[in-house]
């Protein structure tokens, strides 16, 4: 990963971490903890193909309900099963027209 892909600011940069956090976690993982508007504006980014983010690493969130046709590879590194696995699948299983 490319340190030129990283912007402290949400609306640019190329790589993005998101996730959920409280005050309680380590204050390593304390610059990627947002709100809930600043997690909606990385999912908006991210659905748009014009947008310079590519690259989300993403703890928790984005399987269910959300939806991305553009996405097309997806890493996970945990055990999943059952439902939790179909719906990741389901994520980069789908037809894109760009």
């Amino acid at each position: 990963i490319k340190p030129e892909w990283h912007s402290d600011d949400p609306n640019k940069g190329a790589i993005k971490i998101v996730m959920t956090g409280s005050a309680a976690d380590k204050a390593k993982m304390q610059p990627h903890i947002h709100d809930k508007k600043t997690k909606k504006l990385f999912e908006k980014r991210y659905k748009d193909t014009d947008d310079e983010l590519q690259l989300v690493i993403v703890r928790d969130m984005w399987l269910t309900g959300f939806d991305a046709p553009c996405c097309h590879t997806m890493y996970i590194d945990k055990p999943m099963k059952g439902h939790n696995l179909m719906q990741a699948i389901a994520r980069v299983n789908r037809v894109f027209k760009d």
